[in-house]
């Protein structure tokens, strides 16, 4: 790439990381309060939909080319992993399961990426400090998760219920993670938004179904104005500007690097419940904060043989 390209494309690098580190993080608070009025399947249906037709409505004023059958079927693919099948499992699972067990067992993800990546997507073989990164992170996510003076397992269910809603988180990261790797498919649209309007209108039309089968949508005379302005904040940052970010470092950087997300967003979560909804700072946050700051430090900067290997990728020099 000529030099200017290169400017910009790491600064399409920067941005992109930022928003899926800080954006994604707010959207914890955000989701709170939308559904604290509005109904869950409807809002997500909603918010989904409408991010996914702009984003392809967009596209298509830019010129960007018609999807064909293959590029549909490869959306509606990953769209129903990441979008439903994760969703309603980690919904379900929150029924009993309390948020900050829930919390913890979605901070493997980024081991899940490591390792399906590798295994099944001819990804990069996981070295020995990405692995460390990981298992630093994840040390990071359990010190904040058992910090919370609310974290409990008692949840008041049988131990078969409790072990149920603990696999169906687990699962719900699965799903989505095989949602995403499968989005790096060569049938994908070569356009970043394009190919994530068409994913989430995949599973916003199924999110949709769930909410008619279930009426939940009955509940909507009963909403506030600072519920419908989160799933605004939702629907335009959280997810046409962040998962298009998200989906273009994707295709670009290696993605050990992509997800090291994960670990961020709950710091970023928690820093926003303390300014926004009066929840305490305590020296074990400080603690989290700097395991994950370390984790994230492994693994965007790997080493000069790792950044080799990964310059060598094709995706790595798409623009």
């Amino acid at each position: 790439m000529r030099a200017g390209s290169t400017g910009v494309f790491k600064l399409k690098l920067t941005v992109s990381y930022m928003a899926v580190y800080l954006i994604w993080g707010s959207t914890y608070l955000a989701i709170r309060i939308s559904i604290d009025t509005l109904p869950l399947f409807f809002a997500s249906s909603t918010r989904f939909l409408t991010a996914g037709c702009a984003l392809m409505l967009y596209s298509w004023f830019r010129g960007v080319k018609t999807p064909t059958r293959s590029n549909w079927l490869t959306a509606a693919r990953s769209g129903f992993l990441s979008f439903f099948v994760s969703f309603m499992m980690l919904s379900w699972a929150e029924l009993t399961l309390p948020s900050s067990a829930a919390a913890l067992i979605v901070s493997i993800e980024p081991a899940w990426f490591v390792i399906l990546d590798w295994l099944f997507f001819s990804g990069q073989r996981p070295t020995p400090k990405t692995l460390i990164a990981q298992l630093i992170g994840f040390a990071g996510c359990a010190v904040l998760v058992f910090a919370d003076p609310d974290a409990s397992i008692d949840s008041g269910v049988s131990r078969s219920v409790y072990l149920l809603s603990f696999g169906a988180v687990l699962l719900s990261g699965i799903a989505w993670v095989l949602g995403s790797l499968l989005a790096r498919s060569p049938d994908t649209h070569p356009d970043s938004g394009m190919a994530s309007g068409m994913q989430m209108i995949s599973g916003g039309v199924v999110l949709l179904a769930a909410s008619l089968l279930n009426r939940d949508y009955a509940r909507l005379g009963g909403a506030s104005l600072s519920s419908a302005a989160a799933l605004a904040y939702l629907i335009t940052f959280g997810s046409i500007f962040a998962y298009s970010a998200f989906m273009f470092l994707l295709k670009n950087q290696p993605t050990a690097r992509v997800v090291s997300h994960t670990f961020v967003n709950p710091i970023v979560a928690v820093i926003l419940g303390w300014m926004f909804a009066g929840e305490s700072l305590t020296p074990e946050v400080a603690l989290s904060a700097a395991m994950i700051v370390a984790s994230v430090i492994l693994t965007i900067y790997p080493g000069r043989v790792a950044v080799k290997a990964a310059n060598t990728n094709p995706r790595s020099n798409a623009s």
